[in-house]
């Protein structure tokens, strides 16, 4: 995959995510489709360019959503030098420790973004912070796990 079609695809995920989680929001749970095309050019490119796919990608969604603005930049960037870690590492490790640990790295993220973003939810209802950063975690990896079909994770191979 070149620049040229990485660039495209990035403005395709961003105009399906601006379009199309709105239908696809249940309560105020959403997808990121944003996060899962910074998790796969983190795993085709690696780290420096994850965290500028996250960060670039993370910045149009603030300014496209208009709420905390700088928390999606900073998130997704941290998941993007993070996947980015784990380029070229499936043939290394085991794979069910491969797949815990970037399955273990969205999670992370949606702790944080989760945290911040309902701030108010977790200091009034703790059990509903728990289910909603849940739900988000699981509902963007349901996807991930549909993308799975077309482009599985483990046949990624870094470019060279």
């Amino acid at each position: 995959m070149n620049r040229n079609t990485t660039l495209l695809l990035a403005g395709l995920t961003f105009i399906l995510q601006f379009y199309l989680s709105e239908f696809m929001t249940i309560g105020s749970i959403r997808p990121d489709f944003l996060l899962i095309f910074v998790i796969y050019v983190s795993f085709q490119y690696g780290s420096f360019i994850g965290v500028i796919a996250g960060f670039s990608l993370g910045l149009l969604g603030d300014l496209s959503d208009g709420s905390m603005f700088g928390l999606a930049p900073l998130t997704k960037s941290i998941t993007g030098f993070l996947v980015g870690k784990l380029q070229g590492q499936h043939s290394r490790m085991n794979p069910l420790y491969f797949h815990a640990t970037w399955i273990g790295i969205i999670f992370f993220h949606f702790v944080f973004y989760i945290y911040f973003r309902f701030q108010t939810l977790y200091e009034t209802s703790s059990e509903q912070f728990f289910l909603t950063w849940l739900f988000s975690a699981v509902y963007t990896l349901a996807l991930l796990g549909l993308m799975q079909i077309v482009k599985p994770i483990g046949e990624i191979r870094p470019l060279e």
